[in-house]
């Protein structure tokens, strides 16, 4: 009797979250390919300069400095904060290290800038995958088909190497000299993301659910081929602003997601999307700041940029630590429909 009770009671659970977990893959998978094919679509299919140019300001004032900015909204939830508090170290100490060492570098140390960007964007690049990693976590999670593999991870992360070592020779960090380079390193990561299929067989080999859970196997070839375009386009906003965008809109459904789980959800809801563009506002005028010849600190308000998009991968990588019991707690409560099955 009590188990035919909790059998039927686990039956309705399961139908009642059902909608938001379809909700959820629609949205976070519409975020993943929609950037990295329109990017492309705008630079060599349309015609119209001026649409394609709003089109991609448009993607980008959202998926770049907006999610970066939306980090902030757990600095409102009180639950949050209070373990904020019980980790100063990493929610506050570091942040402002960054923020203020960025700053000092960028203002002081010129001949160190091109250096500098070189590894925060190898840097932003990591924290990218890192994000498709926990993303095919939650819908190995979802779907009920076990933990991500070590095999999945690796062909995830060597994706990720491949990317960072083909992102230099496409975007310019003012270390001109080093252009061979950066075309050498290219090549080596075009060779490296050649190893992908081959990981990928494995994977499926070595990993059962990929064989029988389809959507599993979808989400680990969209991360396993997130920087593809990398390789296939020799212009930077067709070969790495796709890819940079999708990782901004996927991190907005999970903010999205999360936001909503607070009540009053308008209301919290409405904070995410003030901070989120008034921080993006701010940041978009932190990033012009060299260009204007005025401001005497200008390079130390785009080194304060760069510490800030820094800190958001610091304080990422606290919040999202699932293995982490708070962690594991408050996202498996506001994620139910993926978590309770």
């Amino acid at each position: 009797m009590t188990d035919n009770v909790f059998e039927a009671g686990y039956g309705l659970r399961a139908r009642k979250n059902a909608a938001a977990w379809h909700v959820f893959i629609v949205l976070i998978s519409i975020a993943t390919m929609l950037p990295i094919l329109i990017a492309p679509y705008t630079q060599h299919v349309m015609a119209d300069e001026d649409s394609a140019l709003r089109t991609i300001i448009v993607l980008n004032f959202v998926g770049a400095n907006f999610h970066v900015a939306s980090t902030g909204w757990f600095y409102t939830d009180p639950k949050m904060r209070s373990h904020f508090r019980a980790h100063p170290l990493r929610y506050f100490v570091v942040p402002a290290l960054l923020v203020l060492g960025g700053a000092a570098a960028f203002q002081f140390m010129p001949a160190a800038r091109g250096y500098l960007l070189a590894l925060f964007f190898s840097w932003q690049l990591w924290h990218y995958q890192k994000q498709n990693v926990g993303l095919l976590s939650f819908v190995a999670a979802g779907t009920g088909s076990g933990p991500s593999s070590i095999w999945e991870r690796r062909t995830l992360m060597v994706a990720a190497v491949a990317g960072i070592l083909g992102f230099f020779s496409l975007n310019r960090i003012g270390l001109s000299s080093l252009a061979p380079e950066f075309t050498a390193l290219h090549r080596l990561g075009m060779l490296l993301y050649l190893a992908i299929p081959v990981l990928l067989v494995v994977a499926v080999i070595k990993v059962p659910a990929l064989r029988t859970n389809r959507l599993r196997l979808v989400f680990l070839l969209l991360g396993a081929s997130f920087f593809l375009p990398t390789f296939l386009f020799d212009d930077q906003i067709s070969a790495t602003m796709g890819y940079a965008i999708a990782h901004g809109l996927q991190y907005l459904v999970f903010m999205g997601v999360v936001a909503v789980a607070r009540r009053p959800a308008f209301a919290s809801l409405a904070m995410l999307a003030g901070l989120s563009t008034l921080g993006a506002l701010l940041l978009n005028a932190a990033v012009a700041a060299p260009d204007t010849s005025t401001l005497s600190w200008r390079f130390a308000i785009y080194g304060a940029f760069v510490g800030i998009v820094m800190a958001h991968f610091v304080l990422d990588a606290g919040i999202w630590r699932l293995r982490e019991r708070f962690q594991r707690g408050y996202m498996r409560e506001r994620f139910a429909f993926v978590f309770d099955r």
